[in-house]
């Protein structure tokens, strides 16, 4: 072989071998660095495909979830930590591809696959969120499946004016002192649906249910209508949970309700309505009666 020929082979094996060695410490560089806090988490991860309605106790004897560790930085804060108590008597709520950490809400109720919630959901592109609402708070545990509410934060003045100090980027609180409104109440949605409350689902998203006087409706015992859930879609999820499910208040409201902007109630104003001869009643200063029918 020609000795130039060979000169040529030689350097390109050599650069070859730079490159591999490079590349290898390039990725351990990598790995050092997911774990450069020098923690790792386990985390429970699908093995093999797991079928939609699959039971989490057949996956596991199948060998379909497998624990693993995982950069504990990384590791997603609703990751399912042990499934043999977690996931007992629930199924896949949908197809669930190898490799995907399991987390809070891949496993559900039965009931919630053989009504087909999910799919109603796909169908409007709309998700879930869950709020615990006291009776004082949630319509006194009045409202249905199918029904809607009004939205409203409830936070004492107090806590706007923390929340301002803490994020200076904040509206400041416009309370003053001698104020004779001491709750700061906004809307933040009208006109949400109900997908269910406690365990007691709608017929279908959109249509009301019969109640709980309804036959076919969840047994009296299993529901005390504390778990309201709504159905929305994903960017509403953020801003209702980010107001706080303390500082939330639900109002019912009719289907035939006509969503219209509320503008932020002035709380400077310092005289009550009784006290305001253009207002008087909730229906205005005319005749009252005739105003509710």
């Amino acid at each position: 072989m020609n000795p130039r020929r060979i000169g040529i082979l030689v350097v390109a094996i050599v650069v070859a071998a730079v490159a591999a060695i490079g590349l290898l410490n390039y990725v351990r560089n990598v790995e050092d660095s997911a774990l450069d806090d020098g923690s790792a988490a386990k985390v429970w991860v699908v093995q093999g495909p797991i079928s939609k309605g699959t039971s989490a106790s057949q996956a596991l004897a199948q060998g379909l979830i497998v624990e693993e560790s995982f950069p504990a930085k990384y590791a997603p804060d609703n990751a399912i930590g042990d499934p043999n108590v977690e996931l007992i008597g629930l199924v896949a709520v949908f197809d669930l591809p190898p490799n995907e950490i399991l987390k809070e809400g891949t496993f559900v109720s039965p009931k919630v696959i053989n009504t087909g919630i999910t799919d109603r959901l796909e169908e409007r592109e709309l998700v879930t969120v869950t709020v615990n609402a006291d009776k004082v708070r949630g319509v006194a545990h009045q409202v249905e499946p199918g029904d809607y509410v009004n939205i409203l934060m409830n936070r004492p003045f107090a806590d706007q004016e923390t929340a301002s100090a803490d994020n200076p980027d904040a509206e400041a609180s416009t309370a003053g002192p001698g104020g004779i409104y001491p709750q700061a109440v906004r809307y933040v949605y009208q006109k949400a649906e109900i997908l269910s409350v406690d365990r007691d689902l709608t017929p279908e998203i959109g249509e009301a249910t019969g109640g709980v006087d309804d036959p076919a409706a969840a047994p009296q015992e299993a529901r005390d209508g504390g778990l309201i859930t709504l159905a929305v879609p994903p960017e509403a999820v953020q801003q209702i949970l980010s107001v706080g499910e303390e500082n939330l208040y639900l109002s019912l409201v009719p289907p035939s309700y006509e969503p219209e902007a509320i503008p932020p109630f002035d709380i400077g104003n310092q005289v009550f309505p009784a006290e305001d001869p253009n207002r008087l009643t909730p229906y205005g200063p005319d005749d009252s009666e005739e105003a509710k029918e």
